[in-house]
């Protein structure tokens, strides 16, 4: 090698390191156009960066996160060849695969979505997201003890979170297990005090095994945590009724706690209006039994 050959090769390595020094800087700036929402900007800049730097060993890394922000943006088919492209450069890094398995599931491509998922779960047991993207997607296919098994092991991965646990107790209400799913809920209150949607939760468990006493007061609780969702409202009102059906006066002491509590709620008079058809339906009854009786004396 001359001396001209030589000055050309460390001219190329000076400017491939001075290039490669950027790498971090020019991926904060990214990822500080994606923390402000300016997702298009983020794309953009991403995709500069998959050219510019195509042979760093960590261009992966903005390929996944172009994938992630294209599919943030509804561009489900680039983000997906965005991801596999991040999955193709390093197959045993989870995060391409858990986002490839969200996106494709975006698609309506279940199967595919629950291959991957899986195998960024085999690569990573205690990857949370990943355990809770496919426990979402075994719940769309409607294989939900098999949700239930990955929400577990999303609570497993991250015992402290409460959506995972909050959503393996819901699991767990649907395939019947009312013990176990009201534990689930229970820990949810005990690393979330006062969560509205356990406490409702807590409710339809209590409802579900036929205590109406203890469901009635969860769904009032639920009410005076989050008034503005009516769901609760709704829940509770339809309780009340069910048990007027065999304790009137039960129902209307319930009702008027509940009127107590929330007096300009629009439940409260559709919900006294079925309580005074439910009380005058009572006392018409003995009426018209006494009326037959009658008729059958006068035969």
């Amino acid at each position: 090698m001359n001396r001209q050959d030589r000055r050309r090769q460390l001219s190329d390595l000076s400017k491939s390191d001075a290039m490669y020094s950027s790498f971090p800087s020019d991926m904060r700036a990214a990822t500080e156009l994606h923390r402000q929402g300016r997702m298009k900007e983020a794309a953009d800049t991403l995709r500069k960066i998959t050219k510019v730097y195509a042979d760093h060993p960590d261009v992966r890394v903005a390929w996944s996160n172009l994938g992630a922000t294209l599919q943030g943006m509804g561009k489900l088919d680039d983000a997906v060849a965005a991801l596999k492209k991040a999955r193709a450069l390093k197959p045993d890094h989870p995060p391409p695969h858990h986002n490839l398995g969200m996106a494709l599931a975006q698609q309506g491509k279940l199967d595919e979505a629950i291959e991957s998922l899986q195998r960024a779960c085999e690569l990573d047991p205690n990857f949370r997201d990943a355990w809770a993207g496919l426990a979402l997607v075994r719940e769309q296919t409607g294989e939900i003890p098999l949700a239930a098994e990955a929400w577990q092991r999303a609570v497993q991965a991250d015992p402290n979170a409460v959506e995972p646990l909050f959503n393996f107790g819901n699991c767990l209400f649907r395939l019947g297990m009312l013990n176990e799913a009201a534990s689930a809920f229970q820990g949810c209150l005990a690393r979330r005090p006062n969560m509205p949607e356990a406490v409702y939760a807590l409710g339809r468990v209590h409802e579900e095994a036929g205590s109406f006493d203890t469901a009635a007061e969860a769904y009032l609780a639920a009410t005076r945590i989050a008034p503005q969702v009516g769901q609760g409202h709704a829940q509770l009102a339809g309780l009340i009724v069910h048990i007027a059906g065999s304790d009137l006066a039960k129902a209307q002491g319930l009702a008027d706690t509940y009127r107590q509590t929330h007096p300009d709620s629009p439940v409260v008079p559709q919900l006294f209006g079925r309580l005074e058809e439910i009380a005058k339906a009572a006392a018409d009854a003995p009426a018209a039994v006494e009326a037959v009786e009658e008729g059958k004396a006068d035969a």
